[in-house]
């Protein structure tokens, strides 16, 4: 008996480890558990020297502490002399940095750009992502910093891949009236979706129950299930007209949860489509790209 007894907590030691492992695998900072590093995709005229024009502008660097788990947190604020803000949220193993060519199309549409490192990314600290559902409780805390300095602005949320999820699952949370708008660029339907996915297309295993086994890991050492990242169910709850931006060859995350995330919940929406991969639409399609951006917040400000 005792010795069923030892094989059975070693049994359950290995499971723990492998758990553990499969944890930090998926969420520690610098993880690429989503992919390596992104593929280069020559961009539209004009649009590097745009880029380079905004990064050279004036930027007002905030801190503050994530009430979710205190860590601190790093944005930086340039000032376009407008009553609009939008805050960009980034995706997974990258910082703010990889939105650059998308914070200077918001500041030359004319309105103001918060650019924010993550939980476990850039200057921000933090040892784990959190696939959208930490950065969502962060993403209210930028959001009371935002009106603390500028309590009259309307704001806009736009997110890219993980900061996508990030937005859309803000979206179903109770805001201030100043937030007025949604734009995803690649977001995912669920954390257990996008991690399933990638687990039957890079592995051939399906993956479920390691997922879910990853989960509780999550829940003890970053205070959340991957089952609380879900994108469909907060928009069922959100009110704020949103716009969903996906490119039809994107292999990170799969065109077909556009589908459905665009056709839930009870609320005005766009859809835009371009042959782009993954968040790389407005590099290839910036005209339309624009265009698109340029009249969902014309129509919705």
């Amino acid at each position: 008996m005792t010795i069923i007894i030892s094989i059975i907590i070693i049994v359950l030691l290995l499971v723990v480890l492998i758990l553990n492992a499969l944890f930090l695998y998926l969420q520690k900072r610098g993880s690429k558990a989503l992919g390596g590093t992104a593929p280069q995709i020559k961009r539209d005229a004009g649009l590097d020297e745009r880029t380079e024009k905004f990064l050279k502008l004036k930027k007002d660097v905030w801190t503050i502490k994530s009430k979710f788990n205190g860590n601190k947190l790093v944005g930086w604020f340039t000032d376009n002399n407008a009553d609009v803000s939008v805050i960009l949220v980034h995706g997974f193993a990258v910082d703010h940095s990889s939105l650059d060519i998308h914070a200077q199309l918001f500041h030359h549409l004319g309105y103001n750009v918060l650019q924010i490192d993550n939980q476990a990314a850039g200057q921000s600290g933090g040892k784990y992502m959190g696939y959208g559902y930490i950065e969502s409780r962060d993403l209210l805390d930028w959001i009371d910093e935002l009106l603390r300095h500028r309590p009259n602005d309307k704001i806009i949320l736009f997110g890219a891949s993980m900061g996508a999820a990030t937005v859309m699952l803000t979206s179903g949370e109770s805001l201030p009236d100043n937030v007025k708008a949604v734009i995803e660029d690649s977001g995912y339907t669920s954390a257990e979706d996008i991690l399933s996915y990638h687990c039957q297309k890079r592995y051939k295993i399906k993956g479920l129950w390691l997922i879910k086994g990853a989960s509780i890991i999550s829940r003890i050492r970053a205070g959340f299930f991957y089952g609380q990242a879900n994108c469909q169910k907060a928009l069922a709850k959100n009110q704020l007209p949103v716009l969903f931006m996906h490119g039809k060859n994107d292999f990170t995350v799969p065109i077909e949860m556009e589908r459905k995330l665009s056709t839930c919940g009870n609320f005005s929406r766009m859809v835009y489509d371009s042959l782009g991969v993954h968040i790389r639409s407005y590099y290839i399609d910036s005209n339309k790209y624009q265009a698109t951006v340029e009249n969902f917040l014309e129509h919705y400000l």
